[in-house]
Formats: structure tokens, sequence, C-alpha cells
């Protein structure tokens, strides 16, 4: 059900208060944040309807409301996009962590990291994906019967991935041969990136293997995702300073998260290239939240930075910071700029 203007400015009240305050907000708080002039009983009566809604709840019979991780999603996708021109004390205090003449990618992951978690005051994790090193050195193709076969591959680490694939209906004969012949012949001692470059690249006649092309580069990603991944966390000790996590449950939820790297990174890296704001237990992230974004560091590493912290985050800083790290790590990433 669309929420009409007037509940979702007091949706927008209120989460804010919370964010700020860390206490129930009553109806009270929230007459004093609306610019219109609405009377505290129907400001009441709206808040009971928000909660019926799932947006609020409320921890005591005559303690005021708290927002759900519906409520706070509603209030990300409210929040304004991020002029580049905007903020610009983010840029600047972003850069002067970094050193412009660093060259290698660890020391940047590491510094970025420290530099999400002082900036914020929430817990920092950095993922890099390195599509550089998995180099393929053979692919077989296995008939199976039923438009279906088995790929195995084997790469330059001694990483054996197989699995079961549909083929294309009313192949002809000897497609399967064909199509072994031509993949080792395009995949052989290459790594993923320069694959796909040459999977975008294959001429006419070649186009009806490529749905089978696109199942093995699936494949590699795959491995790739699982073996390569660096992830890196800073400024765990910060969630102490946050109230909600005083409740020995909700930390030992949170570090569990973090002590996972595996998950962690894979929680992270499910964001693509886009904006991505996971809330709450049903998005991975129980009694907290979790805001990252991708960069593209090089031709073969993306970089997904993110910042974990409660559900009351301070979305817009995070978010502010988060699009205007783009910048500083392109300073020192940019052989051209000093």
């Amino acid at each position: 059900m669309a929420l009409s203007l007037r509940k979702q400015r007091i949706l927008q009240c209120l989460v804010a208060r919370y964010i700020d305050t860390a206490s129930p907000v009553s109806s009270q708080d929230i007459k004093e944040c609306l610019e219109e002039d609405i009377s505290s009983a129907t400001i009441r009566s709206e808040l009971s309807a928000l909660e019926e809604m799932g947006y609020l709840q409320q921890p005591h019979v005559s303690a005021g409301r708290i927002p759900t991780a519906k409520a706070y999603k509603l209030y990300v996708d409210s929040l304004p996009s991020v002029v580049a021109s905007e903020r610009r004390d983010y840029v600047d205090e972003l850069r002067e962590f970094f050193n412009s003449k660093m060259d290698e990618v660890e020391d940047v992951v590491r510094s970025t990291a420290k530099v999400l978690s002082d900036v914020t005051n929430y817990t920092s994790v950095v993922v890099v994906e390195d599509r550089a090193n998995l180099i393929v050195k053979n692919v077989k193709l296995v008939d199976l019967g039923d438009n279906s076969a088995l790929i195995v591959i084997v790469t330059n680490g001694g990483i054996v991935k197989d699995s079961i694939i549909d083929l294309p209906e009313n192949m002809g004969k000897g497609y399967l041969n064909t199509a072994s012949d031509i993949i080792n012949q395009l995949f052989d001692d290459k790594s993923i990136e320069e694959i796909m470059q040459t999977v975008e690249n294959l001429s006419s006649e070649m186009q009806q293997y490529r749905e089978l092309l696109n199942s093995v580069i699936k494949l590699l990603e795959s491995i790739q995702s699982k073996k390569n991944n660096k992830v890196v966390v800073e400024g765990t000790a910060n969630l102490l300073n946050y109230p909600e996590y005083e409740e020995s449950g909700n930390m030992k939820a949170i570090l569990s998260l973090i002590d996972s790297k595996e998950k962690l990174g894979s929680i992270v890296t499910s964001g693509g290239i886009e904006l991505s704001v996971k809330i709450g237990a049903d998005e991975g992230v129980a009694h907290g939240s979790l805001v990252s974004l991708n960069y593209k560091i090089d031709d073969t590493k993306n970089i997904h930075a993110g910042i974990i912290g409660p559900e009351r985050m301070d979305y817009k800083k995070v978010i502010e910071v988060l699009t205007h790290l783009e910048e500083a790590i392109n300073t020192i990433t940019d052989p051209k700029e000093e």
C-alpha cells in the first residue's frame, strides 16, 4: 500500500530523529519536526497506522516508536542523490588519509578501509575482486544426453570445477565436439578478463556457441569469487559506540557476520555496480545494516567498499562518503595525476 505524503513526512522525521538520538520518538517530537501544523491526535493516529503497516514498533506501551528495517529502507530511498559538487569537504578529508605516491593495490585497499572507518565512525569492509590471476588450462565437455552436458574446468591453480548445463535444442551432430575445440582454442592460457573480451568479439559464425561460452564464463566467475577475493575489515571496535550493541545477542550477530569473511565478501559484492543498501536479517545483516558501492580500480580489479553499522545508521553521511570516495581513489590510481 502506497503511503500518503503525510505518512511519508512523519516517517522521515521519525527515522531522522531516531538516528540522531537512539531514543524512541514521541508524537510531540514529530510535531516539532514537521513544518506543517498537524495536531498531536492526528500524528498519533498516523503513527498507529504506520505501526500496523510494519514501519514502526513500540518497545513499551507508554514509549514512543522506533523504526523497523522496512522504515529505514523507505528512508534511504527518499534521500536525494549526491551531486559531485556537494560536500567537497568529504573528498578533502578522504584524500588526507591517502599517500598520492602509492602504487600497490594492497596499500590502497588497507588505506581505503581505514579511511572509511575513521571518517564515518562505523566498521568498514573493502573487498577486492581480482580477475587477473585465474588462468584457464583446460575445459572438457561431456555429453550427458537429454540436451545436457558436464563442464569440467582446470585452472593454473589446480582448481577443478564442474557443473551440469543445458545445451541448445536441436543442435547438430558433432556440436559438442566442435564447441569443445573452440572453447579450448579461445580460452587456453587466458585470464577471465581476456576470455570475456574474446567472447564479446566473437565472429558471426561462432555466435551459435555464445550461450555455451557464457555458461563457462559464469562457472569461472564462481571459482574466482571464492578463490581470489580479498576482504579487509577495519574499525570493528567502533560498534561499541552504539547502544544497540550493548545487548550481547545483537553484538554476537553482527560480529559473526564480520568474522565470516567469505560470507561478508559475498554480501558486499552481491550489490553489483550500483549503490547497495542492505538492512536487517532478511537481507543478511542481522541487527545491522551494510551500505556498499563498487569502484573500478584498474582493468582487472574491482573494489567494493562498504560500511557496517546499526540499522540506525547515518545513511546520508555514509552514502555521501562512499560516493565521493571514488574521486579520492582516482587521485591515487591515475598515473597522470600528481
